[in-house]
């Protein structure tokens, strides 16, 4: 499969490959024949030593391009993560640990199929056919003899082979539970010890590797005798080549010196298979691991997020239209989200979004936010089916805060900068109108290092108001048509949620927001408030209308619906 997909690594390595096997070839025939010739030992001294320093360089390049390659194909895996749809990250199989884990295994496995490992395979090929050839040239009798064996050589690494394949297949699988466990229990150290689940976790992470441990030891014993069976038949082929050795001296068919070389010919082949068989079990995982990763390279998502192709809207107005729309969670089939879903927003209006959980506040703005495609119905974004528009450029349009927003481990100017992502220089001036109008700067001033100050790991040197502010600030400094807050205040107390409130309202002048909160009173503004039940608009209006109607609305006012 490696040598199919032709990288610019895979070809130089066979290149290279081929010129060893080239280069040994004569060498190994001259070894061989090295008895018969009775030549001087002049110059034999430099021989070796270039010799030697050919094989340095051999082993120099095959390495250069074992190593260029791991790093190709690790790049490669990685953008093919980034590139999937948002529903292959909600399959379980694909969660974060294991993802890690094979992007961190899978090409360094498959550095025992390519590099020196890949060359030494092909030249002991080479020598075993050149033995061969030798051999025949000396006793075609004994030859064919030593051919009557070859079977059961294969018989034997493919029996290792096989059974390599079906424990890599395992292990894998058991290998990505742990990475798993990994990383979950670090990505959340704080409630891991807040819970004082450490020993927990602890015993998991060892019960996981308990299961590869126990399988290795049973794997050790079927290794050990699939590599007895096949070292041993090269023992009975040297016992058969001396018994008919004998036989045809004794009939003078050839001669002491004849069977002599034959058998060097033969031990030198023998030597050569040993060495390969030694060295399939790695070939095995090697092969395996591409195979894995050439099927994620040539999977084809659902929906490219590194995709330009579409249509860009000029004098985009931030229009939304959603046309009885149906949703259903890849996931959860069984779950009929959004029924028969109709909203209409006008551009630079003010809408939010209110029901009971699981109501499909949430999913209406991850269907804005393009993370899905609807089954039934069309969302229309001014006026154009979102399905043929520029991914990368709507997706540009458009600004979200979330209740718990993630901040990278970076300085708070990075971070700010992070939402821009059409210049690769963002000037400081524009970073700090935003900080301004997220009203965030006056806070940023007072650090000691100012802009430069580290958020930590997912912000967790800020409080949740500061990393709101900041998570606007990256919102606005792209200067979007579109923005979503889902409950972006919820989870701060009075003081926190009222600078926020005012920072929100500031971002919202004149541009299309869409606004999911529990707390009514942040919305009362909004030029629309939707409620939504059971994946439906059951009410529509503004704040004092749906208080008029005393229904869905006034229930969530007085706290009552249930």
């Amino acid at each position: 499969s490696i040598g199919v997909h032709q990288t610019e690594e895979i070809q130089s390595s066979f290149t290279r490959e081929h010129s060893s096997i080239i280069a040994n070839s004569p060498l190994s025939i001259i070894n061989t024949l090295y008895g018969k010739v009775n030549n001087s030992t002049t110059g034999e001294d430099a021989n070796i030593e270039e010799d030697i320093e050919i094989k340095k360089k051999k082993i120099f390049l095959f390495a250069c391009s074992s190593e260029a390659l791991t790093k190709r194909l690790r790049s490669k895996t990685f953008h093919a993560i980034l590139r999937q749809e948002i529903a292959y990250f909600d399959d379980p199989n694909n969660n974060t640990g294991a993802l890690c884990t094979r992007l961190a295994t899978e090409a360094s496995a498959v550095q025992g199929a390519t590099g020196i490992r890949i060359g030494l395979m092909l030249k002991n090929f080479a020598s075993l056919g050149v033995g061969i050839i030798l051999a025949f040239m000396f006793s075609w009798q004994l030859t064919l003899l030593i051919l009557g064996f070859i079977p059961f050589l294969v018989v034997g690494s493919f029996l290792e082979r096989y059974l390599a394949t079906g424990f890599a297949s395992k292990d894998k699988k058991l290998f990505e539970d742990v990475g798993k466990v990994t990383v979950e229990s670090i990505q959340n150290i704080r409630t891991v010890v807040q819970l004082t689940k450490e020993d927990y976790f602890y015993k998991k992470y060892c019960s996981f590797l308990e299961i590869p441990y126990r399988s290795s030891i049973k794997r050790a014993y079927v290794f050990g005798l699939s590599f007895a069976l096949a070292n041993s038949v090269l023992y009975f082929m040297l016992a058969a080549l001396f018994r008919l050795g004998a036989y045809l001296l004794i009939k003078n068919t050839v001669s002491f010196k004849d069977i002599l070389s034959c058998l060097g010919c033969i031990l030198f082949g023998a030597q050569s298979v040993g060495h390969t068989v030694s060295t399939s079990p790695d070939y095995t995982k090697a092969v395996n691991a591409a195979e894995k990763i050439f099927e994620f390279l040539n999977r084809k998502p659902i929906m490219d997020n590194s995709s330009r192709d579409g249509d860009d809207i000029p004098n985009f107005n931030g229009q939304l239209e959603f046309n009885g729309v149906d949703f259903i969670y890849p996931n959860r089939p069984e779950s009929i989200i959004l029924r028969n879903f109709k909203l209409k927003i006008q551009a630079g209006q003010q809408v939010a979004l209110v029901g009971t959980s699981g109501s499909g506040k949430s999913t209406v703005i991850q269907l804005i936010e393009r993370f899905y495609d609807a089954n039934i119905g069309q969302l229309l974004i001014d006026s154009k089916d979102i399905r043929n528009l520029n991914l990368q450029w709507y997706r540009s349009q458009i600004g979200i805060v979330s209740q718990e927003p993630v901040l990278f481990d970076m300085s708070i100017r990075e971070n700010i900068a992070y939402g821009n992502n059409s210049r690769n220089d963002i000037p400081m001036e524009e970073i700090i109108e935003a900080a301004k109008n997220a009203n965030i700067h006056d806070f940023i001033q007072k650090l000691p290092q100012g802009y430069e100050t580290n958020c930590g790991t997912k912000g967790t040197q800020l409080s949740g108001g500061e990393k709101q502010r900041i998570a606007i600030a990256r919102a606005l400094i792209r200067n979007p048509k579109i923005l979503l807050f889902d409950e972006a205040t919820s989870a701060l107390d009075s003081e926190n949620e009222k600078i926020v409130q005012q920072a929100l309202d500031h971002a919202k002048k004149n541009r299309t927001s869409i606004t999911i909160a529990h707390r009514l009173s942040t919305i009362q503004n909004a030029d629309m408030i939707c409620v939504l039940h059971n994946g439906d608009i059951v009410e529509s209006g503004t704040h004092q209308e749906l208080l008029a109607l005393h229904s869905h609305y006034y229930q969530l006012a007085l706290g009552k619906l249930r």
